[in-house]
């Protein structure tokens, strides 16, 4: 596998970013396209809803019973992570109509980040406020609270004497909108929407707690952190928790095509029965060749022991662009887990102030990147961020070159803007 593409100007690139977590093993894995060739051969389009799924399907539903959280064994598909998302979502305000209690409808989110989706519903949930205000009026019923950020604390305190301040915030919002109104919670562990940042410690947990003395489904979005980015399949497994319903997708097929997984907690997915079976599906949600992809991709982690080669990827980024950090004076934060970082710059590192241009700091970033030999993928939703998401089969070789990258891209930023 490789890392590396070559652009429309003939600029050979490494691309840290893994094409929005995407492509977590790289590009051209050939046990990934013999995998799908194989089964394209056998039959090309097998759509879920008319016909009977095809082997890899329900093998790859089995698979990710076996590898994820425990007590989770049913998987509906779908083909993108919005999908999974939007089915979730409607999973939870069926559930609740099904046990008779139908008031239980509203769904509550975090902002800023926590992106989940393009469809209507994820929209609604969405910590964007520019993927939210072009097509409101959106879906009623989607209270939101605050998103945890140590580095920039919503609410001025620091952590842990806080004594997770950012997760009682949700029990206040529950209280105040009544729990007996609302279905479920949807949000990531690491939320990378706001430039990959990881919760703080235990406050995955207390979400979990609040959300079952509240009578609360718990969704959590892994379409990004999920399939090993962490060091752990899931981060759920990381977080030391099981959700109820988890969204799946990019890294579910390795970058091969459009398919995700809504994962369902077995006592969610039981009540499904009858005149309650659940009416939901895409036409070409499960394709077999695609699922052919993710077994073998599964399989390939496996063999070559990528979990523990993410983590200690991550442990090198900690090393490598803390070190960096020292001696800048825009790098505000850096933030690590697993193969998903953040460079955070800021124009005063005392005062955390973001940078007025940002898409100038952004292009500036971009164009010593490439200088570099390096795709760097920097962010101005929320000031300016570098987004990696480093490909789990990248050398140590290739890393130093992002590095390297990064560190030249930051003291041309340094130069330019201070």
């Amino acid at each position: 596998p490789t890392g590396t593409f070559t652009d429309i100007f003939g600029n050979r690139l490494l691309e840290p970013n893994s094409c929005g977590g995407a492509a977590p093993l790289g590009f051209n894995v050939p046990e990934l396209v013999d995998a799908m060739i194989e089964q394209i051969k056998k039959i090309n389009v097998t759509t879920p809803l008319f016909f009977s799924p095809t082997v890899p399907v329900p093998l790859l539903a089995q698979k990710i019973a076996e590898i994820g959280p425990k007590g989770m064994d049913y998987t509906i598909f779908g083909s993108n992570g919005t999908d999974a998302n939007e089915a979730a979502l409607k999973i939870a305000r069926h559930y609740w109509k099904i046990k008779g209690k139908g008031g239980k409808f509203k769904v509550l989110h975090r902002v800023p980040g926590d992106y989940h989706g393009m469809g209507f519903g994820t929209a609604s949930a969405s910590g964007h406020a520019f993927r939210r205000t072009p097509y409101e009026p959106l879906m009623a019923g989607f209270p939101t609270f605050r998103a945890p950020n140590c580095y920039r604390c919503p609410f001025d305190m620091t952590c842990p004497e806080c004594g997770l301040y950012c997760a009682e915030e949700m029990r206040r919002l529950i209280e105040f909108e009544d729990p007996s109104t609302i279905a479920c919670f949807i949000g990531e562990c690491t939320n990378t929407g706001w430039g990959n940042v990881p919760p703080p410690p235990g406050y995955m947990k207390k979400i979990r707690e609040i959300c079952d003395k509240y009578e609360i489904l718990m969704i959590i979005d892994e379409v990004i952190t999920g399939f090993g980015k962490t060091g752990w399949w899931f981060e759920v497994q990381k977080e030391g928790f099981v959700p109820d319903i988890q969204a799946m997708g990019k890294g579910i097929v390795w970058g091969c095509g459009p398919l995700s997984g809504t994962h369902v907690r077995n006592e969610v997915y039981e009540v499904f029965t009858g005149k309650d079976a659940l009416e939901h599906g895409y036409t070409f949600g499960g394709m077999g060749y695609l699922a052919a992809a993710g077994l073998a991709g599964i399989e390939y982690v496996e063999k070559h022991k990528l979990l523990a080669r993410a983590k200690q990827i991550g442990e090198m980024m900690k090393k490598e662009l803390g070190a960096i950090q020292d001696k800048s004076k825009i790098i505000g934060d850096v933030r690590v887990n697993g193969v998903l970082a953040s460079v955070e710059y800021v124009k005063n590192k005392k005062t955390k102030e973001i940078f007025g241009d940002r898409a100038g700091v952004a292009a500036l970033v971009r164009k010593v990147g490439i200088e570099n030999g390096v795709l760097l993928p920097c962010s101005t939703w929320y000031g300016d961020n570098i987004i990696l998401m480093i490909q789990m089969t990248m050398t140590d070789d290739e890393l130093k070159q992002v590095f390297k990258a990064i560190e030249k891209a930051t003291f041309a930023v340094e130069k330019e803007y201070l």
